[in-house]
């Protein structure tokens, strides 16, 4: 097993034993103080993993009572999220209306304890002919609805619940690859099938749209702000559920004609570098090098960019589609997109784009100087970038397909 040896090597290899062993029963041996605790808390968290890092070791001493508190608030939370999927599960049952839920309770039910898995939200979907009804049946039990509007997602919210409603997963490409991975998305309502967890019945996707649906947003979160140990316990979980080769049967010809079957392969074997995951035949021929770029990626970055505060102005650098674009060009789509999201009526409005960029321009070049947002080094970034351009290229996502 390659080391990880970003940022604190032997922290992070420990982190990676811990979660070996609550996922997989690796056996792998893992010495814990209380100076080694701390420094675990902190990478678990900042990487979403807690509750999994921590299932078997018991902190003591002083900092001990603290991360035990925290582990607590941690369950806490997590239990209360999993009531409100049960709780969004009949409101859209008594209203007639499909849905499914994506990401979040889905993933956790192929942890060998679903509890361990964190989630901060409900996000399901339904079809785009049932959104105003399930609008209407939010608010009719009391959500309101966030007035800032999403492109992919409406946002609704009460005193304990945060729901996300997509009517398809992000991370979908432009383009024909992208038309190609909505094909494959059809029927994911549809499709969708009971689970029982340990709070009730919700509706999650077929194993497939499951997959794919990770993959995605693994992919999309990747080329941004960064993943961390959570994505990939979710694909190593899954990929582990399949029994022999029965993974590559069912996922290889589709991935592969929408170009994330390298993907598959890269992750899974990164799972079993790592994480003891199962090894997966049609996983061996992945670089020991390709690898260690991927979990040195999740290091730096932890969940969502939690520990890289300069990963989402990175990703203006970043292609996250087949085309090459110039360095203007990249720095153009990603302030539009940062103008679409806060004055959603550009996107049909084109002509005001100019007045969002002078706008939110302006107010982050003032919250810089005043030091409420990092700077932006235009040169220090594109070097910081290189390496991940160089990572993600080699990773070919949605670049090979037939």
């Amino acid at each position: 097993m390659t080391r990880a040896n970003q940022n604190n090597p032997k922290i992070e290899q420990m982190l990676l034993d811990l979660l070996a062993n609550s996922l997989f029963d690796a056996g792998r041996t893992v010495l814990t103080d209380k100076d080694t605790c701390r420094l675990l808390w902190y990478e678990s968290f900042v990487q979403a993993v807690s509750l999994i890092a921590f299932k078997d070791v018991k902190p003591t001493e002083s900092d001990g009572s603290i991360i035990n508190k925290r582990l607590k608030d941690a369950l806490r939370g997590i239990i209360q999220i999993n009531r409100e999927h049960i709780r969004l599960h009949t409101i859209m049952t008594e209203e007639n209306i499909p849905y499914v839920i994506i990401k979040g309770a889905a993933s956790a039910l192929y942890y060998p304890d679903p509890l361990l898995r964190s989630m901060g939200d409900v996000d399901f979907l339904v079809e785009p002919e049932y959104v105003d009804r399930a609008c209407a049946a939010l608010e009719k039990h009391g959500f309101k609805r966030n007035p800032r509007e999403h492109e992919k997602h409406i946002i609704y919210f009460d005193e304990t619940g945060h729901y996300e409603m997509h009517t398809e997963p992000a991370g979908i490409p432009k383009g024909e690859v992208g038309d190609r991975v909505r094909r494959l998305l059809e029927g994911t309502v549809a499709e969708s099938r009971p689970a029982e967890t340990l709070f009730g019945t919700i509706r999650v996707p077929s194993h497939f749209h499951h997959g794919l649906i990770i993959l995605l947003h693994t992919c999309c979160h990747l080329t941004g702000e960064g993943i961390g140990l959570r994505q990939l316990c979710d694909w190593a979980t899954f990929v582990s559920a399949f029994p022999g080769e029965s993974f590559e049967e069912l996922f290889a010809e589709k991935l592969k004609a929408v170009g994330l079957w390298r993907f598959a392969q890269v992750l899974t074997a990164v799972s079993t570098r790592y994480l003891g995951c199962p090894e997966k035949l049609w996983a061996r021929d992945v670089d020991d090098s390709l690898c260690e770029g991927v979990i040195m990626d999740v290091f730096k970055s932890g969940n969502l960019g939690q520990k890289n505060p300069t990963s989402l102005q990175e990703s203006i650098f970043i292609a996250k589609d087949k085309e090459k674009k110039s360095f203007i060009k990249h720095l153009v789509a990603s302030v539009n997109e940062i103008v679409y999201f806060y004055w959603n009526f550009t996107r049909r409005w084109k002509i005001f784009l100019p007045l969002g960029w002078l706008f939110f321009g302006g107010r982050y070049v003032i919250r810089s100087v005043v030091g409420k947002r990092p700077k932006i080094n235009v040169k220090g970034l594109r070097n910081q970038t290189s390496g991940r351009t160089d990572l993600y290229t080699e990773l070919k996502l949605f670049t090979e397909y037939n």
